[in-house]
């Protein structure tokens, strides 16, 4: 294969990977808390490309913007103002969201959407059969006028490090230390959107639906000129 063709099956390969990227952002467009990723570029050099120069090996950030707030009305959807997240425990350890829609489960502890429980500076948070629930801006958690908790909100020094699973959880990378998200609020009875943008998701899918195709084009004609040449030598 020659140079040619080498950088424009490149080209495909990063263009798959954006389609990727943009139908996964997309398919999350109505997801609660929702990050998107975009692509980032970064120089591979091994020894089957090292002779044309490197290629670009594509990869995915993601961005950890604020998307809209949406208020809902609902006493147990929370929604974090400013950074940080909520920690849930699950079966594989402590993981990271930004996703508020919570509710009591039969025992009275709050959960997450797949049932893993939101923590608190002390434990899991139990609203005890409470009925008039309230969460202050500071994360301070009332039932019926008692105080049951203070939600858990952290942060990290370096968000690049945090590691995405699934939709909306995120763990934290070996050596990460939590940091309190002081600044930040919890606002009880809101959503935060995902921040996508589903304008600028189509504008993008478009454009890798373009420069896919202008790398087939690339290959094609390359393949012609590969084939008329051997044509040719073959009559001389």
């Amino acid at each position: 294969m020659g140079n040619t063709e080498v950088i424009a099956a490149n080209g495909l390969l990063r263009q798959e990977q954006r389609f990727n990227l943009i139908a996964n952002n997309l398919s999350n467009i109505q997801t609660a808390g929702f990050k998107k990723d975009v692509p980032v570029f970064s120089k591979i050099l091994s020894q089957s490309t090292d002779r044309f120069g490197g290629s670009e090996n594509q990869v995915s950030m993601t961005l950890f913007q604020q998307g809209d707030l949406q208020r809902t009305g609902n006493e147990l959807n929370l929604a974090i103002e400013g950074e940080g997240f909520f920690k849930v425990q699950t079966p594989w350890g402590v993981r990271y969201t930004r996703n508020g829609n919570f509710a009591l489960n039969q025992a009275g502890t709050l959960i997450d959407g797949n049932g893993f429980p939101l923590m608190g500076r002390r434990d899991e948070i139990s609203l005890r059969g409470g009925k008039n629930i309230q969460v202050q801006p500071n994360g301070t958690v009332q039932a019926d006028g008692q105080e049951v908790d203070r939600i858990s909100v952290v942060t990290f020094a370096d968000l690049r490090a945090m590691q995405k699973e699934g939709h909306t959880y995120f763990r934290a990378a070996e050596g990460q230390e939590e940091i309190e998200a002081s600044s930040s609020q919890v606002v009880q009875g809101a959503l935060e959107a995902a921040n996508v943008n589903g304008i600028e998701e189509m504008i993008r899918l478009i454009d890798a639906q373009r420069s896919f195709e202008a790398c087939q084009r690339v290959i094609r004609a390359q393949d012609e000129m590969n084939g008329k040449a051997v044509n040719e030598l073959g009559r001389v």
